[in-house]
């Protein structure tokens, strides 16, 4: 029975075993560089064909030329990494080996969608000032979906969003989008759509960058946003759409309106209008002001014309009307007189009664046997109280 070792002794023994072996040492390999990053002076990058990809590891790296997509021929050893049980070509030197076979097509597709034409189609439909309702076409389970609800949602609770998930990387995510772009198409409520996803190797938006998911895109009748990859990155997706944004966040900033600063913005405007209206009714109260003191002055200046020459007409009118107004004031006050006078009273039925030097001005005053003394207005006779009809006479 054979003795039983540990991982770390196995994989020690792998790694005695590639340093051994001459012909992986100094070796040239080359390939298109994918999935490339730079950490603390150390390259990291995949080396890969159509069928094969190894991962490819260069120290000390000042100052790094490679980009996604190169076509390179590096040389160095390969090893074993016993911790990670990982094989990694640690490089040496790199030399340019043609340009990326992904790259290539890119460029080649985008010349020709170009010369087409296609770019401008969808790019003269504007988004629109109003939207109520977005649809996103992306992975369902991805990070990107999360930040363009929260984005959008943050910034205008009120929008709709509807959501086709979407493969976006590997089989048949091509045909997934497409499928998104036409269910969409369908909704007269949507507004406008977002296609979605984060960043990745040339590799990972290779479905992005088809041409016929280009010729589904200008057949839309939507304006559609394109948010594929980081700002850096550009796809067949972005040049076709109706706009292009760098982030899907950008995107959904795009789409919904910040109440809050609409808000803010209502606001200053309200302010403002309210300044020029109290402003311009300060200044138009100080023009009316002016014209209607200007009027009073106007008015004032004739009425005082008006009025010398109305007394200079009365003053004369008087003159002529003198007597004539004396007589008729002598004629009203005789007349006064005469209403008061005693004996004119007397002649007109009246009578003054006495009992004895008492003037007697009411029934109240008489009882029954009382001797009058009754004046009128041609002598005097005595008279008795011989029945009282009434007391009162209203």
């Amino acid at each position: 029975m054979l003795k039983a070792i540990s991982v770390t002794q196995l994989n020690k023994y792998i790694s005695n075993i590639f340093e051994a072996e001459e012909l992986l040492q100094n070796v040239k390999v080359y390939g298109e560089v994918s999935n490339l990053s730079f950490v603390r002076g150390n390259l990291y990058f995949n080396l890969k064909d159509e069928d094969s990809l190894i991962s490819c590891i260069m120290f000390g790296v000042s100052n790094c030329n490679l980009k996604e997509g190169n076509q390179i021929s590096a040389t160095g050893n390969i090893r074993f990494y016993s911790k990670g049980g990982k094989i990694n070509l640690y490089v040496s030197a790199t030399l340019p080996y043609g340009s990326g076979l992904l790259y290539q097509q890119f460029i080649e597709l985008k010349d020709k969608l170009e010369k087409e034409g296609i770019f401008n189609i969808k790019s003269r439909e504007e988004i629109p000032s109003k939207i109520n309702k977005i649809g996103i076409i992306t992975s369902s389970t991805g990070a990107v979906l999360h930040d363009i609800v929260t984005v959008s949602h943050r910034r205008n609770p009120k929008l709709d969003i509807d959501v086709y998930p979407a493969k976006v990387q590997g089989k048949n995510a091509e045909k997934s989008i497409i499928n998104g772009l036409k269910y969409f198409d369908k909704c007269n409520d949507i507004d406008v759509i977002i296609i979605a996803r984060g960043g990745g190797s040339i590799e990972d938006l290779q479905p992005f960058n088809t041409e016929i998911l280009a010729r589904e895109i200008v057949k839309i009748s939507k304006p559609i946003i394109s948010a594929v990859g980081h700002e850096t990155d550009y796809t067949i997706c972005d040049f076709s759409s109706s706009l292009r944004a760098a982030t899907p966040s950008e995107a959904a900033e795009i789409v919904a309106i910040d109440l809050s600063l609409s808000l803010k913005m209502f606001k200053s405007n309200y302010e403002k209008l309210n300044y020029l209206y109290y402003n311009l009714l300060d200044e138009k109260t100080i023009v009316m002001e002016n014209y209607i003191e200007k009027l009073n002055t106007y008015f004032d200046n004739i009425l005082l014309k008006k009025n010398s020459k109305l007394k200079i007409l009365l003053s004369k009118f008087l003159k002529i009307n003198l007597f004539e107004n004396i007589e008729n004031k002598f004629t009203l006050s005789y007349n006064k007189l005469n209403v008061i006078n005693p004996i004119y009273i007397s002649q007109m039925g009246w009578a003054r009664i006495t009992k004895g030097e008492k003037l007697i001005n009411s029934i109240k005053q008489l009882k029954l046997g009382d001797e009058l003394n009754i004046e009128i207005c041609d002598g005097k006779f005595k008279s008795s109280v011989l029945d009282i009809l009434k007391e009162n006479i209203e």
